[in-house]
């Protein structure tokens, strides 16, 4: 098996913590704004290229979503537990 190489896994450097947090806010900020103003008639409508609707495809961004900050959390706690 080859040797894992860390440096390969990210599409761009390490980010700082404060603009991490000001990204994944925006970024938040921007799918509440695009789900609130779905048109709730085209729920039922099939995504472009895919075989499921738009109804599917929100809940498993809204599940995606979820688990990161889950992630994010826990991380952020075991950093804040070593400090200590």
């Amino acid at each position: 098996m080859p040797r894992w190489q860390p440096e390969k896994e990210w599409a761009e450097p390490p980010i700082p913590w404060n603009e991490l947090v000001t990204r994944w806010n925006q970024s938040r900020d921007l799918l509440e704004e695009k789900i609130r103003n779905f048109p709730i008639e085209d729920l039922a409508r099939q995504v472009p290229g895919r075989s499921y609707p738009y109804e599917t495809m929100l809940h498993g961004i809204v599940q995606h979503t979820i688990y990161h900050s889950g992630q994010i959390a826990m991380i952020l706690s075991m950093l804040r537990s070593r400090s200590h």
